[in-house]
């Protein structure tokens, strides 16, 4: 039915599996850095209205969104290698909202370091900067969102010859609300999280980062608890097909699924007796656990229409050693140049 207007997808130099293992390893890194990006700016504007604004995490900002970017460049790349039929084809349906999205962010970078240097010398300028950047971070998530789930269900792209001019927004989508929440959310939850980390390695007074480290982790425990609604509430819009793969129709989709959940028990009581280490050791596997959720997810939605697994392999692997040799190289630069801000950051605490 749907194979006159899904592409034909393009061959690839090795083993998919390669492309998916790398997808899984970059995004997660990804989702680490844009949780904390997301979900720290939200928290700091919101301290900013409420006259609780802390200097030395509302600080990091502009290097998240560097790094943010930085490590998202790679899993756009695997997710256009492996599913580039489908990718692609819901860009061109939402192309304006998409491409606004470069723009966008580029603004954005700059209010966030507008809001830094601007705090103290002109507090109207930095606090419209610190509100243009969130707004901006969430008009980009709730885009890659729309693209997201447009990409996973064809039948949706009839709406492209109601309007070919490019504002094709999955606005009808079911999961569409529930999913950017659950993501929201989830950026709230991990920023607390950063934030409490970053005080359990600042030199202030022992009183105040104890009361710091409590306070954040209360807030990463307490949307771990609205995440259990929300989440039931994204899991069940989900097509029955693919919801029910997470309860017993795939052994492994219903494992990490359980996990998942365990996980979040697990982080209540860490967070809430006020064990950092546990709770950030428990939250980033909870992260990992949600990206390897997602694309099972995206492979039961497809279930009937595409597999990696049926790409052609062309058996050229020094395309991929090349990246392979360049993305060590950059991460190896990005941890010097993490290394240098927090030793900038310790000598002037």
């Amino acid at each position: 039915m749907y194979d006159s207007i899904i592409p034909t997808a393009d061959t690839i130099p090795v083993h998919w599996l390669w492309f998916q293992v790398l997808l899984i390893f970059t995004f997660f890194i990804h989702m680490i850095l844009m949780n904390l990006l997301l979900g720290g700016s939200l928290l700091t504007l919101w301290d900013l209205f409420t006259g609780k604004l802390e200097k030395r995490t509302s600080g990091s900002i502009p290097t998240l969104v560097a790094l943010t970017v930085n490590f998202g460049v790679p899993p756009l790349l695997f997710i256009q290698v492996l599913y580039g039929q489908l990718f692609y084809s819901s860009s061109v349906m939402l192309a304006v909202p998409w491409i606004l999205v470069v723009p966008i962010l580029i603004l954005a970078y700059y209010g966030a370091y507008i809001f830094v240097r601007k705090s103290n010398k002109a507090p109207v300028l930095s606090k419209g900067a610190l509100i243009f950047t969130s707004v901006s971070l969430l008009y980009i998530a709730f885009i890659f969102v729309n693209n997201n789930t447009l990409a996973i269900q064809p039948g949706r792209w009839g709406i492209y010859f109601d309007d070919p001019g490019g504002w094709n927004l999955n606005l009808s989508e079911p999961t569409l609300w529930s999913r950017y929440l659950h993501f929201l959310l989830a950026a709230v939850a991990i920023g607390a999280l950063g934030r409490a980390i970053a005080y359990h390695f600042s030199k202030i007074a022992k009183k105040e980062k104890e009361s710091q480290i409590k306070r954040n982790l209360k807030i990463f425990a307490w949307i771990t608890v609205i995440q259990f609604a929300v989440g039931s509430w994204f899991w069940l819009t989900m097509p029955e097909s693919v919801w029910k793969t997470f309860m017993g129709g795939s052994f492994f989709a219903t494992f990490m699924m359980v996990t998942g959940w365990l996980l979040a028990l697990l982080i209540l009581h860490s967070s809430f007796t006020g064990r950092l280490k546990s709770a950030m050791i428990l939250g980033g596997l909870e992260v990992l656990n949600m990206v390897i959720v997602r694309d099972l997810a995206r492979g039961a939605y497809l279930k009937e229409l595409f597999k990696p697994s049926q790409l052609e392999n062309m058996s050229e692997p020094s395309p991929l050693i090349v990246f392979l040799l360049v993305f060590a190289v950059g991460i190896l630069a990005i941890y010097y140049m993490i290394r240098l801000i927090f030793k900038s950051k310790t000598s002037q605490s």
